[in-house]
């Protein structure tokens, strides 16, 4: 409101009942001097007004009217001068209070808003009294369409043939809104509400774009006729017409003010002071209301700010807070009553938090609160405990944001993530389900892997337990001789120990196999562990009349796996490449495994002349239950994969440009600590 009263070309202030000042614009500081040396505006008053004014005030309230009278007023020199002086109620009925506006009767020349010395000084007197009207209109927030209303009227009744229309440009100037018309034909204002602004539409257009004012003497013969408000006019009997544009403090058009006549007449020095106060009116009145839409605006905007904060902390489970550290002042949003589960009616308080922090973490919250305090940036999760033995979980961020003159203040937010937690509980348990599910899996592929070899094993553990039957009965023979051959005895006994030894391995390496134990990493030679598989299933090999051909890499190649795991994946390959080789009978069934470095890994292949495989399922072999064979299950390849990529490799497999296909892993070469690796 005060803005408004500093843009009024009066001097404006309010008094409450006893007459004392409560407020004054500019005008009446200047007038009547400072705050330090002001005269109230009553009591400056000239004695013979000081004596019939109080008269016509009691008149006035008593009959529910506006004061409007003629006074002298004692400025800060002590010159008296003449205003115009009117005066209305405001308050709530409990507490009367008045705003008066004085405006100066024999102003200087030159002011554009006050009237000089006129003819007609009855036309002056009402024209001033009406534009006093028409300014507390404005200041008692009255409709602009009221006052565009009113102004308009004025001025059509101080100057002859004379209609006016006032149009308001939108905020963002591109568009006109229809103000004020109250004599001209609607079809005007179906012309112009809403129309684009521009200087094609007719003088109004022009005056808008240009800022300038636009004069048309003679529309019948002039270029407008031609426009929608040209046409508009010579229907309706108007030749001449003046558009006036009305300028916003920023120097951008806010409006337009046009009168259309019949015949082209000079106006008067009055009459052209009438037009100017009416154009100033209307900026004020524009401008005014503008100020309100952008409150308006501004303060919807906030309440929606606050409204999508809410929902946004009520949605995310997060709460913000501030605290004035000198003063001791906190603010807490609405999440953080819920969040800790306290009263929203009580005030904030920081005991109330730390009752519900959980015992075992009340210290940490205490030092990381002090640390806050201290002026560092915080990050800490921490429990509490709900009102109704809930236990939650919330991570509080703060650190000092800004200040409030010379005070810190803490800024901050509380996120209730129990439920992130409960989650990341659950996926835990899930992963470490679906590890032993895996691990499960894998054992029991790997069973049915060395099954499919019980005629092959059988074979390989009867080889030395015969050896080991033959050499104990030779021994015997050559004891029992007179004299005992110790030396060839000593020799089988010998051969004897060498065939124990190695049925040992063997069931060793079926125990690692079958056995259920926790994944062991240990470095090893991808070559030995390649030729321990090959003798595994050798037996098996022969009896399918498959030829195993290696080709392995001269040096040793180290890597750090799981052995068993291993063992297992290059014997599921070699028995792929078995039963793909299974019904070929027109070329030899040749099995080739061999071994090379690939920059930083070590290649296992595996390559057969058997049935082989379209290009396209390439990958989806290693796809779990995909498979080729009649009776597979299509989950050791899948496996097999899983556990190539687990020791950080790859595996993959393609057909050979002849019969067959070859498939085949990757894993990095890894030295012992202490060794250099093989390149």
């Amino acid at each position: 409101m005060s803005e408004i009263c500093e843009q009024i070309p009066a001097i404006v202030w309010t008094t409450d009942e006893a007459g004392l000042t409560i407020y004054g614009n500019s005008r009446f500081r200047a007038y009547f001097g400072s705050e330090s040396h002001a005269t109230d505006g009553l009591n400056a008053l000239h004695p013979d007004d000081a004596i019939t004014l109080p008269v016509k005030i009691r008149n006035a309230r008593r009959e529910g009217l506006d004061v409007k009278t003629d006074v002298r007023l004692r400025r800060l020199s002590g010159e008296y001068c003449w205003f115009a002086l009117s005066a209305s109620t405001w308050g709530d009925g409990a507490a009367v209070k008045y705003c008066w506006v004085a405006v100066e009767r024999n102003k200087r020349a030159g002011d554009n808003f006050i009237i000089q010395r006129v003819e007609d000084s009855g036309q002056a007197g009402h024209l001033i009294a009406s534009e006093t009207e028409i300014l507390e209109m404005v200041a008692r927030g009255a409709a602009t369409a009221e006052v565009f209303d009113k102004v308009c009227r004025l001025v059509e009744e101080l100057i002859d043939d004379c209609f006016c229309c006032i149009l308001e440009l939108s905020l963002d100037r591109r568009h006109f809104r229809f103000g004020a018309a109250p004599r001209l034909p609607g079809e005007f204002k179906g012309v112009f509400d809403g129309s684009e602004v521009a200087a094609g539409l007719g003088a109004c257009g022009l005056a808008a774009t240009s800022r300038r004012p636009v004069e048309v003497p003679d529309c019948a013969s002039d270029a407008l006729a031609g426009t929608a408000e040209g046409r508009l006019m010579l229907l309706n009997g108007f030749n001449v017409c003046q558009a006036k544009p009305i300028l916003s403090p920023y120097g951008n058009t806010a409006g337009v003010f046009t009168l259309y006549r019949q015949r082209y007449a000079a106006f008067s020095l009055f009459e052209q002071q009438v037009v100017d106060r009416a154009i100033n009116i209307i900026g004020i009145s524009i401008d005014r209301t503008r100020h309100e839409e952008a409150l308006v605006r501004r303060e919807t905007q906030v309440r929606r700010s606050q409204a999508q904060l809410l929902a946004a902390q009520r949605i995310s489970s997060t709460g913000s807070f501030t605290f004035d550290i000198q003063k001791n002042e906190c603010v807490w949003s609405e999440e953080l009553y819920r969040i800790f589960d306290i009263d929203p009616s009580l005030e904030p308080d920081i005991y109330a938090v730390r009752k519900r922090v959980y015992r075992d973490d009340l210290d940490k919250f205490n030092g990381e609160l002090q640390r806050a305090l201290s002026g560092q940036s915080i990050d800490v999760t921490f429990r509490i405990v709900t009102s109704h033995a809930a236990l939650k979980f919330l991570r509080g961020l703060a650190k000092i944001s800004y200040h409030v003159g010379d005070n810190p203040v803490l800024v901050g937010t509380v996120q209730d993530i129990t439920d992130f937690k409960n989650a990341q509980e659950a996926l835990q348990r899930g992963e470490e389900a679906l590890v032993k599910a895996r691990e499960d899996l894998a054992y029991v592929s790997r069973v049915m892997t060395i099954s499919a070899l019980t005629a092959s094993i059988a074979h390989e553990v009867s080889q030395p337990l015969a050896g080991i039957l033959t050499n104990a009965n030779a021994c015997l023979r050559l004891l029992a001789l007179s004299p005992p051959n110790i030396q060839a005895a000593s020799e089988t006994a010998r051969r004897t120990i060498r065939d124990t030894m190695r049925a040992t391995e063997i069931i060793k390496r079926l125990r690692a196999m079958f056995a259920r134990q926790p994944s062991t990493m240990e470095y090893t030679d991808l070559n030995e562990l390649a030729r321990e598989v090959i003798i595994l299933s050798a037996r098996d090999m022969h009896q399918k009349s498959i030829s195993v051909t290696a080709q392995l890499e001269p040096k040793a190649l180290l890597i750090r796996v799981d052995r068993v795991q291993l063992q297992q994946v290059i014997l599921n390959m070699l028995l792929n490449a078995r039963d793909a080789m299974g019904d070929i009978e027109s070329r030899p069934r040749i099995l080739t495994v061999s071994t090379h470095v690939d920059t930083e890994s070590a290649v296992l292949s595996i390559t057969d002349v058997g049935i082989g495989f379209p290009l396209e399922n390439a990958d989806q072999m290693f796809e779990a239950f995909f498979t080729t064979k009649q009776d597979g299950m299509g989950i050791g390849l899948a496996i097999s994969r899983s556990i190539i990529e687990n020791h950080g490799g790859i595996m993959w497999a393609e057909p050979n440009d002849g019969p067959g296909a070859t498939v085949s892993f990757s894993i990095p070469l890894q030295s012992p600590p202490n060794e250099v690796p093989v390149r």
